[in-house]
């Protein structure tokens, strides 16, 4: 089955979601999320560009690098290098990311310092006031951290949360 260009986006964007919670360069990171928009605003199928040997860097915002990335990715269905980054950040982290006020720096910055890889340890994190400890986060950081655990539904079963 021949993947679409928004899947193909998507794949960048975890990628790049995965770059920035490992502290990557910025500046890479850009270049992934920039691709992967352009290529999710490309009117063209690029599945069907590489069946026909075209050159992917001409696509704005791939460089020759990339464009061998996003032809591994059509021909195969998986990008080796996000493959490899999974062992070195765990995948779970990305839920974190889907918190309301919790990107991929925050997320970053929770699993650096307090080890944190799930929702359930960021809840316990929060609960144990461990959280507003760290640099950019504060008391009222832990609370909209439980409220928006509560509010998904992601709460731990049972539990009663201090600042509910």
């Amino acid at each position: 089955m021949p993947i679409h260009n928004a899947e193909i986006a998507e794949v960048l964007n975890k990628y790049a979601d995965l770059l920035e919670i490992e502290g990557a360069n910025p500046y890479r990171i850009r270049a992934y999320r920039t691709a992967a928009r352009n290529i999710a605003d490309l009117p063209r199928s690029v599945v069907e560009m590489a069946n026909r040997k075209e050159d992917l860097s001409k696509i704005p915002g791939l460089g020759k690098d990339l464009a061998a990335k996003v032809s591994e990715l059509v021909n195969t269905g998986k990008l080796s290098q996000l493959e490899e980054l999974k062992k070195r950040v765990p995948e779970e982290l990305l839920e974190i990311t889907r918190l309301e006020g919790l990107g991929p720096k925050r997320t970053g910055a929770l699993y650096q310092r307090l080890g944190i890889t799930s929702i359930a340890q960021l809840e316990q994190a929060a609960i144990e006031q461990k959280v507003r400890m760290l640099p950019g986060f504060g008391a009222r950081s832990e609370q909209k951290i439980l409220e928006e655990i509560v509010r998904k539904g992601e709460a731990a079963a049972g539990k009663k949360h201090p600042m509910s």
